[in-house]
């Protein structure tokens, strides 16, 4: 049976995702040898950055704008409005230099050119440029590298189905329609897998699966990702989502997807499948329990068939897992934990064996572990086993600002190739970091900084603003720890991100809100896939005045934190500083 894996767009163009990769790895592992994998979301980035998109696009804008000065415009706002039509003029006039550009402004950020920090700037900027021109004839919406705005709610299974049938404001529609789901299915698929993680995708996304259904009904067609997996409750309800695919699978996918492959070549009992969401005799089931994946029994993920050459880099940063969900669970904020319901560790000598794997096979020393944090005495195990085998992997991982997160533990990640730590800080405040329930100390965060600053390990914070309670003045002592924390954010590598609270749906706050001082929650009635909430507080900053603060902090990150390259992509940084940081230094 020929299986067809898809990501859909967009997400960063720099490297591949884990998803689809784990999922083949493990077929093939299990006996599937037709499977066929396809980053879609560089292959569409790629597409719309080309000559040809753009002569079409420029002539049909051309077409629009005469239609709409011929028979007037509909309104002030909106598609075919005055603003359209605006828009649409001023875009053709910042088209012909953009037309010269954009092939050179790809090639270099596909060659040694990437290097070199202005002509990598210029790269995006005008491949950003570009993408502004192109969604103008689809006004309002705005397509961007890594991410899709549209006046459509993505948490409305009504205002979805629209979207995915409007042709006057889906930039995919016709670009799948005539292009992409033909050659889908020139490839004779028994079975589509569409993987779903971001919420970026779920447009492009659904609008590809609702295509490809039309187009062949036979095919049978199952979403995965995260995206769902936070709305099992809101899919036994959603009976509009299943004109988009046979069925959901949820958590972990990689046995669920093995099994479907079995049944759809014998029994089709699809009870069999574990964590499917189906219809069944007119009704939704969900197969429970849910299934965790033996992480010891998992394959290396398979990479063949990415398109490499594509990417918008000269090296390939390869994405790993050393474990799945998390070890410190309490974070009152973080939904992410559910994605894998429960910790677990894969052994240390088989992610070095996949290391050592994956760098012959796609010759790469790059690799970016996607785990939720390192816990610390696999890691301790993990780097010992990789100076023992002289494996020469250069990588980045997430840890926590744990007490016990000692220099000699940093000193030997750093002697293994780690060359980058992702820390979430959240807040600098001590009070906020309590009331989060981070279990972490100011003074464990400075002492494991300048452990990592002596050691020549670059740093990420993120930084959270607007958690309930947290005042003003606490939210700017997390700002101020930054920008006066010269040496940190005046070392190479260094980048920070600040995010905004969201109320989200499985959060551990949602068990209890009333005790982090939420008054009401409220959600919109059509919004019957909603991944977050509205909130009013009883104390500390109200919604609207942390947004206004968020956007303050984020200016002041912003004059010390340099955005490109690594404020920008943890994969275009680590190349970046893997550049710089060919050696381990020797620290005491």
């Amino acid at each position: 049976m020929r299986t067809v894996l898809l990501f859909p767009p967009t997400w960063h163009p720099s490297q591949p995702y884990l998803s689809l990769p784990s999922l083949t790895g493990f077929l093939k592992q299990g006996g599937v040898t037709d499977v066929i994998q396809r980053d879609l979301g560089i292959e569409v980035l790629d597409g719309f950055l080309s000559q040809v998109t753009g002569r079409e696009t420029y002539e049909r804008m051309q077409d629009k704008i005469k239609t709409l000065e011929r028979i007037g415009t509909q309104g002030e706002t909106g598609p075919s409005s005055q603003e359209h039509l605006a828009r649409m003029k001023e875009a053709l006039e910042w088209f012909p230099p953009l037309y010269d550009l954009i092939e050179n402004a790809k090639a270099a950020l596909r060659s040694e050119l990437f290097y070199d920090p202005e002509r990598y700037k210029e790269s995006l900027f005008l491949i950003d440029r570009w993408l502004a021109f192109i969604s103008t004839l689809y006004f309002p919406t705005r397509i961007s590298v890594v991410d899709n705005q549209w006046r459509y709610s993505i948490y409305s299974s009504k205002e979805i189905l629209k979207a995915v049938q409007d042709e006057e404001e889906n930039p995919y529609l016709e670009l799948f329609r005539s292009r992409l789901v033909p050659d889908i299915l020139s490839q004779s698929p028994e079975l589509v897998g569409v993987s779903i993680t971001a919420t970026s995708q779920i447009l492009p996304g659904l609008t590809l699966c609702r295509l490809i259904k039309q187009a062949n009904p036979d095919v049978h067609l199952t979403i995965g990702g995260s995206i769902f997996t936070r709305l099992v409750d809101n899919l036994r309800r959603a009976e509009p989502m299943f004109q988009f695919a046979d069925d959901f699978v949820v958590f972990e996918g990689e046995t669920a997807l093995l099994e479907m492959v079995h049944q759809l070549e014998g029994k089709r009992d699809f009870s069999k499948v574990p964590n499917l969401i189906y219809r069944q005799n007119g009704k939704i089931v969900v197969n429970q329990p849910f299934y965790s994946e033996n992480i010891n029994a998992l394959a290396a993920p398979n990479f063949d068939g990415m398109p490499f050459r594509q990417y918008f880099a000269p090296q390939s940063v390869l994405p790993i897992q050393f474990s799945r969900g998390c070890y410190y669970k309490d974070c009152a904020f973080c939904a992410l934990t559910l994605d894998h319901q429960n910790f677990r560790q894969r052994q240390p000598e088989k992610v070095v064996e996949d290391l050592k794997q994956l760098m012959e096979r796609y010759q790469t020393p790059f690799f970016f572990f996607t785990d939720e944090c390192f816990a610390l005495s696999p890691t301790k195990r993990l780097c010992a086993q990789l100076i023992d085998a002289k494996v020469n992997a250069q990588w980045t991982c997430e840890m926590r600002f744990e007490k016990n997160l000692s220099r000699e533990l940093l000193k030997s990640m750093r002697e293994a190739g780690c060359l980058k730590i992702v820390f979430g800080l959240e807040s600098y405040n001590q009070r906020v970091m309590d009331f989060m329930k981070k279990g972490i100390k100011q003074e464990h965060v400075r002492r494991i900084v300048e452990d990592c600053l002596d050691l020549d390990i670059a740093v990420h914070c993120y930084i959270l603003i607007g958690f309930p309670t947290e005042t003003e003045p606490e939210a700017l002592e997390t700002v101020n720890f930054i920008v006066e924390y010269q040496r940190l954010h005046a070392s190479y590598g260094f980048s920070c991100q600040p995010c905004l609270f969201d109320l989200e749906k499985e959060a551990p706050i949602m068990s209890d809100p009333g005790s982090y001082g939420i008054r009401r929650i409220m959600r919109p009635a059509s919004e019957d896939l909603s991944l977050g909430y509205f909130y009013e507080v009883l104390e500390g900053m109200t919604p609207d005045q942390a947004e206004r603060v968020y956007q303050h902090v984020y200016e002041k990150i912003s004059e010390v934190v340099e955005e490109l390259p690594f404020n920008y992509s943890m994969a275009d940084g680590l190349l970046y500083i893997a550049r710089t940081k060919t050696q381990p230094v020797a620290a005491g």
